[in-house]
């Protein structure tokens, strides 16, 4: 604990000392700039702080010990009391339905334990970096001349934080229609599974702001070393050196925002695979048998279904964002004029990074977020329906085989 106060000293210390070497009006400027991103972020941070995704510490005024102990009790709290929910909705509901239903929606509910789990680890553990990542942004843009545009990046908050809300009003609307009003039965339901997902699109909220504005950062780079090359009369070695730092500090933070999100983004990918299997399957024993459909049920399903894929679709998508800037800087470097000797041998390294896989959209090692991971998520969706199937006719076998030997004893 010494070690990281220390180290903490040190950092602040080394800011400070960046600040007194500019004019006078550098540290004026960088309060500016640091407020005005704490107001752009202020609604999607105190709700994150509240519900659990983002330690106290991202909020200027909050970092005392007094409030992180706070903070620790009311995360203990809530996770006691949805653990508490989720093995009450399992012995009471779960468990009265059906071979198949039960064993998916048991494998869905500790899949929700874990990945809320995994994210208030990740809170605890970006507690002392979380702000620190803040003040780097805003020195990074002030080296670079960079200036926020506000209402773009407001708008984008409150439509992911509309969609949370949207989806959170419809889900506890449908879940109550669909336990036909049984207020028990549906509060244990919405805590069990509606309540996990609205903490972890918040998590995926701030997950998105990054990589949206990491993909905005590569843009103006991009932009920037277009105009040296094309534009310039003789372009600057110095500059070509600068835009090829400024990329690879940009790749280094998407490969730490991808590897400290990387479980969630595993976790809410298999309980996708799971919930989209599930009601592939309920669609087809709807359609065998019409007479035993349950619209509130099935409702229910595709809402979910629509919220899985949407987050997953969207991770892919910023990521294929930033892959987009990646190479579109690469095309601006493999088009340049013949440059003098000197120069052409900062673009050949330039080239070379770029085209080094340093696997910064590689999660736990196995997926490759870009969006033709979709194609890999289907085919294997494929496999595992014909798995449900062939399971489903060898149990019903199995119980009229049971049923007709019990019959005739």
């Amino acid at each position: 604990m010494m070690w990281k106060s220390k180290k903490i000293s040190s950092r602040n210390y080394k800011l400070k000392a960046w600040l007194r070497r500019g004019p006078p009006t550098q540290m004026q400027k960088y309060m500016e700039k640091y407020h005005e991103l704490q107001r752009i972020l202020n609604t999607l941070l105190v709700i994150s702080v509240i519900s659990c995704t983002a330690p106290i510490s991202i909020l200027r005024s909050c970092r005392s010990r007094a409030h992180y102990l706070l903070h620790l009790v009311w995360m203990t709290f809530w996770y006691g009391f949805f653990i508490s929910a989720s093995y009450w909705e399992f012995t009471r509901i779960t468990l009265q339905k059906v071979s198949l239903d039960r064993y998916l929606n048991a494998v869905e509910s500790a899949i929700y334990v874990i990945h809320i789990a995994s994210i208030l680890l990740l809170t605890l553990q970006w507690r002392n970096r979380i702000s620190h990542v803040l003040e780097d942004i805003v020195k990074s843009d002030m080296e670079r001349g960079y200036s926020l545009d506000c209402n773009r990046s407001r708008r984008f908050i409150r439509f992911q934080l509309l969609l949370i809300w949207t989806f959170t009003c419809l889900a506890i609307s449908v879940d109550f229609w669909s336990k036909k009003c049984d207020k028990i039965r549906a509060a244990l339901s919405i805590t069990s599974f509606v309540m996990p997902n609205i903490i972890s699109g918040l998590s995926f909220a701030q997950y998105y702001v990054l990589l949206r504005e990491i993909a905005w950062r590569q843009e103006k780079v991009t932009e920037c070393l277009e105009r040296e090359l094309f534009l310039s009369p003789l372009p600057r070695k110095a500059e070509i050196q600068k835009f090829r730092l400024q990329h690879a500090e940009l790749t280094h933070f998407t490969r730490l925002v991808n590897r400290s999100y990387q479980y969630s983004i595993l976790l809410l990918f298999v309980g996708c695979f799971l919930n989209f299997n599930l009601v592939l399957f309920l669609a087809y024993q709807g359609v065998e048998n019409p007479g035993q459909t349950d619209w509130p049920n099935g409702i229910y399903m595709l809402l979910w279904l629509a919220m899985h894929m949407g987050k997953v679709i969207s991770i892919l998508y910023f990521n294929q964002k930033v892959l987009g800037e990646h190479s579109r800087c690469l095309i601006v470097l493999n088009e340049a004029p013949n440059p003098h000797n000197d120069l052409q041998e900062t673009i050949n390294h330039f080239i070379l990074q770029l085209n080094t896989d340093v696997r910064q959209h590689v999660v736990a090692g196995v997926i490759s977020l870009d969006l033709k991971f979709l194609t890999t998520l289907l085919v294997a969706s494929a496999d595992f329906f014909i798995f449900l199937l062939q399971y489903d006719v060898t149990y019903e076998a199995l119980a009229k085989s049971v049923q007709g030997n019990i019959t005739r004893t």
